[in-house]
């Protein structure tokens, strides 16, 4: 498994923090509020770990993507289900009951998870310089141990804390890449020349 060192993990950090930005630009165009993100942690565990940290006691809202390029897998942005329903509430401008969510509203949820998942990816291929395919995002509720199967003892999770802010308000969630063995060499790879490249040794 990979363990990322102090280095590796902040290069990380940015590229993750400029992507999350981007996203809450676009977002802020949307809903005409501002909004601001950051990635205040970064890690890579195996798939119990990843399952036991974010499973807090309550059922989640996920979008993911599946995608190909230099990482295969899964992306999902996930979301304490409570807490998705401020994200809905910021992105359509009304106050949504639970259990309420209509079509269009699950939409604009979605959406959100695909113009965040979005930046990541463009991140990673800016990252890989190259070009990832991914499929449309769906959207996911339900217990983390369930969306997250931990009978995939061969995959591993590159796992990255991100913060909303918006008026007053807070709301932490997770960007999860779902990869197996190969890809996460294919990480450590890229990063390292990545880390290469920005401090200018050959």
């Amino acid at each position: 498994m990979l363990h990322l060192n102090d280095l590796q993990r902040d290069a990380l950090s940015e590229v993750f923090n400029i992507s999350v930005n981007q996203a809450a630009a676009a977002l802020s165009e949307i809903v005409r509020e501002d909004i601001h993100m950051s990635v205040p942690m970064v890690d890579v565990c195996d798939l119990p770990t990843a399952v036991d940290y974010l499973n807090q006691g309550h059922e989640v809202c996920a979008i993911a993507q599946k995608f190909a390029g230099g990482l295969k897998g899964q992306a999902m942005m996930v979301i304490p289900e409570m807490r998705s329903l401020e994200l809905v509430r910021m992105m359509m401008g009304i106050d949504v009951p639970m259990g309420a969510l209509t079509d269009i509203e699950q939409d604009a949820l979605g959406e959100m998870g695909n113009i965040v998942l979005s930046a990541c990816f463009a991140s990673l291929a800016d990252m890989f310089d190259e070009h990832f395919d991914y499929e449309p995002p769906q959207l996911f509720w339900g217990a983390i141990a369930k969306l997250l199967d931990k009978g995939q003892d061969d995959k591993m999770m590159l796992l990255i804390k991100i913060r909303f802010s918006f008026g007053n308000r807070e709301l932490d969630g997770h960007i999860v890449l779902l990869v197996d063995g190969d890809s996460i060499h294919c990480l450590e790879t890229a990063l390292n020349k990545f880390l290469r490249l920005i401090m200018g040794d050959s």
